[in-house]
């Protein structure tokens, strides 16, 4: 950690203001995307699963999806009695324990679809793996492309088709390492 850096504090909730940037262009692969920022945002949070694509229709734009967990369900209480798992750009969680608020695991868990900003951060984004501390920050889009679009969700707790944050990813700490 960088002298007079506070650790990755994954207990808050995430920080989502309103932004003033306006649409731009990204290139990808397959042209050009327009990214319309509905939100600026930052999550610090425990990665619980990470998923990379490059074949399905949202892959041209956002090569990895993270499961995020913040709050309570990173500590041993909650992450013990919780799986997860990922499949098709939608992730999904189960308990033998009724006892476990489904409201609760629902805000505090998400399925996060990243764009990163730069090559760098693509290569940074990549190596995360499960149990890694991380700290995002960028900013929840909408993407257009001829013939595709995806809207992210403004919510933490929306679930299901469209309940997930598309995050234009602008700089990560991974544990004590910056990117951007």
């Amino acid at each position: 950690m960088a002298p007079g850096e506070a650790p990755i504090d994954w207990r808050r909730e995430p920080l989502q203001t309103v932004t003033d940037r306006t649409p731009f262009e990204v290139e990808t692969s397959k042209g050009p995307a327009t990214l319309t920022p509905r939100a600026a945002y930052e999550i610090a949070a425990v990665v619980e699963g990470s998923e990379r694509y490059r074949f399905d229709a949202p892959g041209f734009v956002s090569p990895l999806d993270l499961i995020l967990t913040w709050g309570e369900l990173p500590t041993p209480s909650w992450r013990d009695k919780l799986d997860y798992s990922q499949q098709w750009r939608f992730f999904f969680w189960r308990t033998e324990d009724r006892a476990l608020d489904a409201d609760y695991v629902i805000a505090h868990a998400a399925n996060t679809h990243l764009i990163p900003a730069t090559r760098n951060l693509k290569r940074a984004l990549l190596t995360i793996d499960r149990g890694n501390q991380v700290l995002l920050r960028g900013l929840l889009v909408d993407v257009s492309a001829p013939g595709f679009r995806w809207p992210t969700s403004l919510h933490r707790t929306d679930h299901g088709d469209q309940g997930c944050e598309i995050l234009y990813v602008e700089s990560v700490r991974i544990g004590d390492r910056l990117y951007s």
